[in-house]
């Protein structure tokens, strides 16, 4: 009987809840799509800050002029992005020029900020060029660089806003060949995600304690405040939608309640306890609740993944945020709103006097 009865007044009752099971819905797309984006937005923004150059740098200590090439490898077994540079002085037309070699696999991730006109890795043979460079010796793509000692052909023109602009990029060996070294690097740039930054620089400077072994506190201050930032105002935006969804729903099931004064009356005139009474509205939310976050779900993942493709066009195809680990934190939130809002409009229940609604008053 419980059951017929709660299954009856949803079907009775289908344009009031209809706005109840709209606004829960609505409530549960969002908090999917908040929820999915909240969870993956830090994983995506430390990828993209990647691309913004290195936070630790191994740089020599004290007089020496180099580091050990093996640093690479350490940094690597860390679980770090991490690739050599050396610089050395050439001549170009007699004219002395700074020559930076690096290992361009590497170096890709450590470099994407860097705009390139041509091919981003050249090989053997082939080499970049900073637009200032290019500019003093009125250089162009394709054309053969007469660098003494290793003269290249021009593969790519780069701009940074850096000193890359005013140096000519080779591979690392070459470049450790004209400056007379092996196995050393004058320096190695390292990209650590930041949760683990700290712990890598410790290990990094106990391995090498000839080296030093320099966070960049700019670039991981920068990267940590906007990752916290952004999911602080994701947290704080999901809570007050879901705030005011609750108070949305509470209105309508109060009205719902007013509506069907009559038939509480009747049941509290028969003996119907009123928890018994508040547990057959608060049963009827809560098949809204379910029903609304399976709707909510699936329109929340399509959300998310928009989102995606609106933040980070470049990883559309992966999206961010859709997640679909959230299935049942979005269902318990949804559920809970769906009781809140029950019983706070359920109070009403208690204050209905049978007499008083049968006498049509």
């Amino acid at each position: 009987m419980f059951w017929k009865f709660v299954l009856r007044a949803v079907q009775f009752r289908k344009r009031r809840l209809a706005l109840a099971f709209a606004a829960l819905a609505v409530s549960a797309t969002l908090a999917t799509a908040l929820f999915s984006v909240y969870s993956d937005i830090e994983r995506k923004m430390r990828v993209q800050f990647r691309g913004f150059g290195a936070n630790i740098v191994i740089a020599p200590s004290g007089g020496a002029q180099t580091v050990p090439l093996a640093a690479v490898a350490l940094a690597e077994k860390q679980g770090a992005v991490a690739a050599p540079f050396i610089y050395t002085v050439g001549r170009v037309e007699s004219e002395p020029v700074v020559v930076a070699g690096t290992d361009f696999r590497r170096a890709g991730p450590l470099t994407n900020y860097w705009r390139v006109d041509g091919a981003r890795a050249p090989a053997l043979g082939e080499c970049l060029v900073g637009n200032n460079v290019a500019a003093h010796f009125r250089l162009k793509l394709a054309q053969k660089l007469e660098l003494e000692g290793a003269p290249c052909v021009i593969r790519g023109i780069v701009s940074s806003g850096g000193a890359e602009d005013s140096q000519v990029i080779v591979p690392f060996d070459i470049a450790a060949q004209l400056a007379g070294l092996q196995d050393v690097a004058s320096l190695v740039q390292v990209r650590a995600d930041g949760e683990r930054l700290t712990a890598i620089q410790a290990a990094l400077a106990s391995q090498l304690p000839e080296a030093d072994v320099r966070l960049l506190h700019a670039v991981a201050e920068t990267e940590a405040n906007v990752v916290l930032k952004i999911r602080s105002t994701l947290f704080l935006l999901t809570v007050l939608i879901l705030a005011i969804t609750t108070l949305c729903v509470s209105s309508n099931f109060s009205a719902l309640v007013l509506e069907r004064s009559k038939e509480i009356g009747i049941l509290k005139a028969i003996g119907a306890a009123e928890k018994k009474i508040a547990a057959l509205f608060l049963s009827e939310s809560l098949i809204l609740g379910i029903a609304s976050s399976v709707a909510g779900y699936v329109a929340g993942l399509l959300v998310a993944w928009w989102i995606g493709r609106q933040i980070f066009p470049e990883s559309a195809a992966a999206g961010v945020g859709v997640n679909y680990g959230v299935f049942l934190p979005v269902t318990g939130v949804t559920l809970a709103m769906a009781a809140v809002a029950t019983l706070a409009a359920a109070a009403r229940i208690w204050r209905i006097r049978p007499a008083v609604i049968l006498r049509g008053e």
